[in-house]
């Protein structure tokens, strides 16, 4: 009988699908036109995108693993998420990877998940698309080990809909894709 994947490989596989969720909601929210613009403090925007692609990424994570402590730079949210926020969906790729041995034997409460649900804010209101990303990093006792970047619009021409994700994990690598 084969063994189940161990919690980190799990949440990585989650963190990848759900940061590319994140990825489409930032799209959307630049297609609908209405960034809805806050101004957190000096030279610090949060749009409606850094907001909803927040709650998605920490919506679909702690419904997963409801005792991972997840931070968001955002700040925390009493919002409902809307339910097609919500991914339970799993990297076949990742979930296939071997969990390093010191990684192995881990309970919920020995992770934390660092969200910055749209890093580059100030160049995303700026039309600066080239420089915006998703990032999911994931620590261990307070020592980071593993990460998603994803880019909703990696090497963007006006209209394209190419997107990358890349996830590492100390002891594994570094893997990802680019979809066609």
């Amino acid at each position: 009988m084969a063994q189940a994947p161990h919690l980190l490989i799990r949440i990585l596989a989650s963190a990848t699908v759900t940061a590319n969720l994140a990825g489409k909601i930032v799209r959307d929210v630049m297609n609908k036109g209405d960034l809805g613009i806050v101004d957190k403090g000096k030279n610090d925007l949060q749009t409606e995108a850094d907001r909803s692609a927040q709650l998605c990424i920490i919506g679909s994570l702690s419904r997963q693993f409801p005792k991972v402590t997840i931070i968001g730079e955002e700040g925390t949210s009493t919002c409902h998420c809307p339910e097609e926020w919500i991914t339970t969906t799993v990297d076949p790729e990742v979930l296939s990877l071997s969990c390093p041995e010191q990684y192995q034997n881990l309970s919920e409460s020995d992770v934390t998940v660092w969200v910055d649900p749209l890093d580059g804010t100030s160049e995303y209101t700026q039309g600066l698309l080239d420089h915006v990303t998703v990032l999911i990093g994931i620590a261990v006792r307070e020592k980071a080990v593993a990460g998603v970047i994803h880019q909703p619009y990696y090497n963007y021409q006006n209209g394209g809909e190419l997107v990358r994700t890349v996830w590492g994990f100390e002891g594994v690598g570094v893997g990802g894709s680019v979809p066609t």
